[in-house]
């Protein structure tokens, strides 16, 4: 893998300063109208399940990413290559639209509360797009939208807006209504190759980091810098392992 093709990775240590644009044109892919034309099957079936404020759906694992306790929620079908068979089963008609998206490595449904925010900050990768359609969007900018670097768009019901998470983004929902989106990532075509190796590097890091924060005695007991990166190449070993199995499955 040379230096000019590595993908970019947020434990690198480095600042992105790659060329990717902040939001990209749904237009340059083909898919994007065929998946917009069933944004209806999407909304019904997540008000199907979701019609309970929170039923169904779980906290974001990283508890400092919002501004508010529980601001965030989401329900994932696949995120970054392994599959939910539970969220599969729940969300089926979804699932047997966007599992047709080349190069698909995560799909999820988000739900963000009532004056609330996402907090500013950097994804872990450079090698996907990320995609969100809006499902239910309560208000325009300025009261609800996402800001990348220094450009800002807001969702909009039955239409995909396309971004690069390596650069710094926040969105915010300052309506009285829960806004409801659809979000999943599609891996870049220079990056193919490298989806699965990619995917496993993440996952044990994510993991790592959130045992942190909800784990008080690993806080206190592998503190140190070397015992975590201990800690994050095991795990990443672990996550290449799982990603290459359930690669080959239904699930």
């Amino acid at each position: 893998m040379s230096k000019k093709e590595k993908p970019w990775l947020a434990d690198d240590g480095t600042v992105y300063h790659g060329k990717d644009p902040y939001f990209y044109d749904p237009k340059q892919f083909a898919w994007v109208e065929e998946i917009e034309s069933h944004w209806e099957t999407f909304r019904d079936e997540l008000m199907n399940v979701a019609k309970n404020a929170h039923d169904n759906m779980d906290p974001y694992p990283d508890l400092e990413k919002t501004d508010k306790k529980d601001a965030w929620h989401t329900a994932g079908m696949m995120y970054w290559t392994m599959r939910s068979k539970k969220n599969i089963k729940l969300f089926p008609k979804t699932w047997a639209i966007m599992s047709k998206i080349p190069s698909i490595s995560s799909c999820s449904f988000h739900e963000l509360a009532p004056h609330s925010t996402i907090k500013p900050h950097i994804g872990d990768t450079n090698m996907m797009v990320r995609c969100h359609m809006g499902i239910q969007v309560p208000a325009p900018l300025p009261k609800c939208g996402i800001r990348v670097g220094n450009e800002k768009q807001c969702w909009e019901n039955g239409k995909i807006l396309m971004f690069n998470d390596a650069h710094e983004h926040t969105a915010w929902n300052n309506s009285d209504e829960y806004r409801y989106i659809l979000s999943f990532d599609v891996i870049q075509p220079k990056f193919e190759g490298k989806r699965f190796w990619v995917a496993s590097q993440i996952l044990g890091k994510i993991y790592v980091e959130v045992l942190y924060q909800h784990k008080a005695w690993l806080r206190k007991f592998f503190s140190a810098k070397w015992q975590k990166a201990i800690l994050f190449s095991v795990y990443k070993s672990l996550f290449r392992v799982a990603v290459f199995v359930k690669s080959f499955g239904k699930y």
